[in-house]
């Protein structure tokens, strides 16, 4: 049988590798030049190339981790526990925090008991979160993040100081926009579960050179037809059981299965003509997207007290050390990279404004940045990044399971679990050529 996966994103990988091990004859068709959807980077005049944001992963992330391990791609920061360095904007305190390689949840108590700018009591408090995730979480999804932690007895001082980093920056929306239950899944799955499952990993920089070519081997191992710059504008019905697929070009090809690895409205308009626009496909396109922003900074030295770190109650959030991650001594400058998530406002603020304002953040938060010289700066912009993890978004992501037969759907947006990540990626791509194989 033949097979097409449209789309060429960690979600239209997985699914491609999935169907060619089942034996079938895969063609992938991408738009793009590259593969990797959002992981990937672009052209910059001083720096050379710059990711289009800055992709970081957990170690529970088994799905992906799997899938990286194939193509034979290891991340440039690799942890085998949570370790981070925490910086208190209100005292100046910064601090490195790690694991035990102890039981859950034993394990985060050195991290819990020196976090800074954590108010007494907070480790009780953080126990009753934990509690409350070891039973049935039903109902949540329709509950904002914000007031379940509130409902659980986080003040408003643990929630900024310790909650809102790791959760907003994994589901891409501030709190009062969350849906809690996507919030409790991250922290359930990313800091409860065990110590490994925490561990941070971050790839390489050039995310296209990091992931293009080791994808584009892998896929024509398994004999899978990659077609780039192939852009599908048309579905319909064949003489027989396939589906015909038509490119930008005129090409019409037929096809037994296929997986759709596109955005939701993508997904809804290609469908539309074969009566696939069915409400829960729809309301899955209706899904708001939320932005992301990446600042990156090239000095002369080196400013930031650790690899990877945390600046709660700061629009800094999270700050990279790229140069020191790569661990490049060909580097003629420092490469630092803000990840501003839920971006909504960074989004549409001019980059010289904005990279003035990160700037001078950083002057006034980290010491050793008052010494450094700041030589490039360049803004990336995700404006549809992610969807909006909104309370009642579980009920729109649909399965893998069109309405039309022989067609799955696979991508981020779709009801894996977890919220808009690449691990949610690669497991929807795996889902869905499940799913048209059984």
């Amino acid at each position: 049988m033949r097979a097409a996966v449209v789309g060429g994103g960690l979600a239209g990988i997985s699914a491609a590798l999935g169907l060619a091990d089942r034996g079938l004859e895969v063609t992938l068709l991408e738009r793009s030049p590259q593969l990797g959807g959002l992981c990937r980077s672009v052209p910059d005049p001083v720096a050379g190339r710059v990711d289009t944001g800055q992709h970081a992963y957990l170690g529970c992330c088994t799905e992906l981790e799997a899938l990286l391990r194939r193509l034979r791609v290891r991340p440039a920061l690799e942890q085998d526990r949570l370790d981070l360095t925490v910086v208190d904007v209100r005292s100046a305190v910064a601090r490195r925090l790690a694991a035990w390689p102890l039981p859950p949840p034993t394990h985060l108590l050195p991290v819990l008991a020196r976090w800074p700018g954590l108010p007494a009591g907070s480790i009780r408090r953080v126990a009753r979160v934990a509690s409350s995730l070891r039973v049935a979480a039903d109902g949540l999804d329709s509950v904002p993040a914000r007031g379940w932690l509130r409902s659980l007895g986080q003040p408003e001082d643990l929630i900024a100081q310790l909650w809102e980093p790791f959760l907003v920056s994994a589901c891409n929306v501030s709190l009062d926009r969350c849906s809690a239950a996507l919030a409790g899944f991250v922290i359930r799955q990313g800091l409860l579960a065990s110590a490994p499952a925490g561990a941070l990993r971050v790839p390489g920089t050039d995310l296209t050179r990091w992931l293009d070519p080791p994808a584009d081997a892998a896929l024509a191992a398994a004999g899978v037809e990659v077609r780039r710059e192939s852009r599908v504008t048309a579905l319909s019905r064949a003489g027989g059981p396939g589906l015909q697929v038509e490119d930008a070009n005129g090409r019409q090809e037929t096809f037994e299965l296929l997986v759709l690895a596109v955005p939701a409205p993508s997904a809804l308009r290609l469908l539309k003509g074969l009566g696939g626009d069915r409400p829960e496909l729809v309301a899955a396109a209706a899904l708001p997207s939320s932005p992301i922003v990446n600042v990156h900074l090239f000095t002369d030295r080196p400013f930031l007290p650790g690899p990877v770190v945390v600046v709660p109650r700061s629009p800094l959030q999270w700050v990279f050390d790229r140069s020191a991650l790569d661990q490049d001594p060909r580097h003629d400058s420092w490469h630092s990279a803000i990840s501003l998530s839920a971006a909504d406002r960074e989004v549409g603020v001019p980059e010289r404004e904005l990279a003035t304002t990160m700037w001078e953040l950083c002057r006034t938060t980290f010491p050793a940045a008052a010494r450094a010289k700041l030589r490039h700066v360049r803004v990336t912009r995700e404006a549809h990044a992610t969807f909006a993890a909104l309370p009642g978004s579980a009920g729109a992501r649909p399965g893998p399971r069109s309405v039309v037969p022989g067609v799955a759907l696979a991508g981020s947006w779709t009801d894996t679990g977890w919220p808009a990540t690449m691990e949610g990626a690669v497991l929807s791509g795996r889902r869905a050529a499940a799913t048209l194989t059984e």
